[in-house]
């Protein structure tokens, strides 16, 4: 509800809003007497001191642009998990077997091979309909591919990240939407701390306790740090032996993974602070991409 209220107040007159993050208003979730009055009261009171912790509203651009990537996200997984289920009915019937041998497994040769099986009962029906919907499905990325790469080739701080050996224009995308202007952060432990890739922290006097990672912020922006992760560690030797020495040290390949997304977390943050490319940048890449991005083309990362 925060978005067409504050936009409602903006229309008013009001150009000076905050909107406070209700998950760290402990003082009033906390409190036994509860009423409007008191609550509005506390606010008032925390926001004075400029204690009072707010949440980050984009404006409409900006959330237009992170709709796009996220709803193409949201397209990817249903399209992975309607072709397992492709696979999965295949394999159940004992026809996957037949299919032509190739490296993707609905290459445009499968497909046909898919569309012309025949049961001659109900099940043409039943995988007819799965591969129309397939079809339908990734008919309709197509445009929102197409918002994408115009953002991108507009934005800055997208051509920045994607100097990073492995990351294309949708990936750098996806975590530059998440990230906004990097001047709202003070340090790349306050965007950690917004990826929530930082441990919990119950601290008591003297002693500290740490525990899982908090994943406090945005399941979709970890999901594309730790796709970031796994892309940037296949071509780069300095940050996957980052992550044998971790994962050697700790014993532990989640923490690893969890350790490397953080590095990559600060890097990204100087990054786009100082507006220097990646430290490991093969510019020949980068402008291979680039151009691919400019024609249209595919990620060439």
């Amino acid at each position: 509800m925060a978005y067409p209220i504050s936009r409602a107040l903006v229309q008013l007159g009001y150009d000076d809003i905050t909107v406070a993050h209700p998950k760290t208003l402990a003082w009033i979730v906390r409190s036994k007497k509860k009423n409007d009055r008191v609550d509005s009261l506390k606010i008032a009171r925390l926001h004075m001191v400029g204690m009072l912790p707010e949440s980050h509203l984009l404006d409409r651009d900006r959330q237009m642009v992170r709709d796009l990537l996220v709803q193409r996200v949201k397209l990817g997984v249903e399209i992975g998990r309607l072709k397992n289920s492709v696979i999965g009915y295949l394999k159940r019937e004992g026809v996957y077997d037949s299919l032509p041998k190739t490296g993707d497994n609905f290459s445009l040769r499968r497909r046909r091979a898919i569309r012309s099986i025949r049961f001659h009962d109900k099940r043409d029906l039943v995988l007819g309909t799965m591969m129309d919907r397939l079809h339908f499905l990734e008919k309709q990325c197509t445009p929102l591919e197409d918002s994408v790469r115009e953002n991108a080739r507009v934005s800055d701080d997208v051509k920045i990240l994607m100097s990073i050996t492995g990351v294309d224009y949708y990936l750098a995308s996806l975590i530059s939407s998440f990230i906004g202007d990097v001047e709202r952060f003070p340090s790349d432990d306050h965007l950690a701390s917004f990826f929530g890739i930082i441990p919990t922290s119950r601290d008591s006097a003297d002693v500290k306790r740490r525990g899982r990672m908090s994943k406090d912020g945005p399941s979709i922006a970890r999901w594309a740090l730790s796709v970031m992760v796994d892309t940037v560690m296949r071509h780069n030797e300095p940050i996957r032996e980052y992550y044998a020495s971790v994962k050697k040290r700790t014993g532990s390949g989640k923490l690893a993974h969890v350790s490397t997304m953080r590095k990559l977390t600060r890097m990204t943050y100087h990054m786009l602070k100082t507006k220097q490319r990646w430290k490991w940048e093969n510019p020949l890449l980068t402008e291979r991409k680039m151009a691919r991005l400019e024609m249209g083309g595919g990620d060439g990362s």
